[in-house]
């Protein structure tokens, strides 16, 4: 970090004392990059990873994985009031080019709808074509963070012997709130749960 603010800052410094302008502006541009990388550490990752596993079996690529998934007290309250959740699971594969960016050859992703229902006081949880009613929150949670064994894509999709990187993360896509909540979540780690993206090379 030291090396990048100087590496970025020193030009400007010096034209700016060279023309006057004083130190003011610089050391609020520092300070605004400074909290802007301190925020983005702070929600890099509120969903921890506790087990991954990605294998084939037959035809199929295989992943396991085991995610700490939590709801903060806000987003419990959230959801008995009535606002869904939506979570999101997505992967992509990409294989490296040394000469440009590296190419996504497959994508996928998974949602999962979290509601309450106040009659029943249950949560529901539905995912594609399928709901099912569950009894507690933290029931709802390992539901979603837990993955078994699920075939992500044909292995012949890809290349025999060319090396490729997986990558996958789970997190709460906010933009399917509503406008009121998805503004709330801007600067809030309570309403912004997500993993680090997990990478990981493997040859089909």
């Amino acid at each position: 970090m030291t090396f990048f603010l100087s590496s970025v800052f020193a030009p400007v410094i010096g034209r700016g004392l060279r023309r006057g302008f004083g130190l003011r502006v610089i050391v609020n541009g520092v300070v605004v990059l400074l909290a802007w990388s301190l925020a983005f550490a702070v929600f890099a990752e509120t969903i921890p990873l506790r087990s991954a596993e990605l294998r084939v079996e037959e035809d199929s690529v295989v992943f396991n994985a085991d995610y700490g998934l939590s709801l903060t007290p806000s987003l419990e309250e959230a959801v008995e009031r009535g606002v869904p959740l939506y979570f999101v699971f997505e992967w992509k594969v990409t294989y490296p080019r040394w000469y440009w960016f590296d190419k996504t050859v497959l994508t996928g992703s998974t949602q999962h709808r979290l509601s309450y229902l106040p009659l029943t006081r249950q949560y529901r949880l539905s995912t594609g074509l399928l709901s099912q009613d569950v009894a507690s929150i933290e029931e709802a949670e390992r539901l979603i963070g837990r993955i078994n064994s699920r075939p992500l894509f044909d292995r012949n999709a890809l290349e025999e012997g060319q090396r490729y990187t997986f990558a996958v993360r789970l997190r709460l896509d906010t933009e399917r709130m509503p406008k009121p909540f998805q503004i709330t979540a801007l600067g809030s780690r309570d309403w912004n749960l997500a993993s680090s993206w997990l990478t990981l090379d493997f040859r089909p």
